[in-house]
């Protein structure tokens, strides 16, 4: 899902010789040229591969095939990529579910840093660490399953106040089937956006991510997420190897 629109124009060029020196923000180079990938490289322009008709194929960390036939909305979505804008995941009545990106990490250091914000679950890394961790997520988690672990926001302020999504991870043992993750600001808790949040991704992991089943886990003694997977149509199936509940729901 979309709303804002930073696209503003595609342009198809093969030959370096073509590259302007200068481009307007919101334009997306289309080539089948590994020389241009390389140079918008070095200069940090939007670049995306066009798949070529003898298959030798292009480095390059977005390669379009058919391009004539890519939705609007895709489009959007490729030059953000190529852009590092977070994609917009959807939205709520009152909250955005959105990508993290680099510019968020003072955020959710402060966010974590909330009285009782990490009782049941791990604490950030040290801040270099986590900037490194967040950015490879960025790079192989997003890029590569189009999901993961998104940042919440109060939809009217703008503030960060949680995070929620779903991640395929080793305790999934079927096919087409994700852990869901979720944690609210201590200071947003008892106002039901946990549950308005993860019944929005619960749906998007079927509709958009076609996802037949999902997983969840939480301490023995969280109670309020418990309840709240319980709410959620989640069943508790057992318990994790490290103690956790482990929950299961099909979708």
């Amino acid at each position: 899902m979309t709303t804002d629109n930073y696209l503003r124009k595609t342009i198809i060029i093969n030959n370096v010789k073509d590259l302007q020196p200068d481009y307007a923000e919101g334009t997306l180079v289309l080539t089948e040229s590994q020389a241009v990938v390389d140079e918008c490289n070095l200069r940090n322009l939007p670049v995306a591969g066009i798949d070529t008709v003898d298959g030798t194929g292009l480095n390059c960390s977005q390669l379009l095939i058919d391009v004539d036939e890519i939705e609007d909305e895709d489009m959007e979505r490729i030059y953000r990529r190529c852009a590092g804008i977070p994609w917009t995941i959807a939205y709520t009545n009152r909250c955005l579910i959105r990508e993290y990106c680099e510019n968020d990490l003072d955020d959710l250091f402060e966010l974590y840093a909330m009285p009782h914000m990490t009782d049941y679950m791990e604490p950030l890394f040290e801040y270099e660490e986590e900037r490194t961790y967040e950015k490879n997520y960025i790079e192989y988690i997003y890029k590569l399953y189009g999901f993961g672990m998104w940042l919440i926001f109060d939809r009217f302020t703008g503030k960060l106040i949680g995070r929620a999504g779903i991640e395929v991870r080793d305790t999934c043992d079927k096919e087409n089937q994700a852990e869901l993750g979720f944690a609210i600001s201590p200071d947003r808790w008892r106002q039901g956006l946990a549950f308005e949040v993860c019944s929005k991704i619960v749906e998007l992991a079927k509709e958009e991510y076609g996802l037949s089943s999902l997983i969840a886990r939480c301490d023995p003694d969280n109670e309020a997420s418990k309840g709240l997977l319980a709410k959620l149509g989640f069943t508790q199936v057992g318990f994790e190897a490290d103690g956790d509940c482990r929950f299961f729901r099909e979708i």
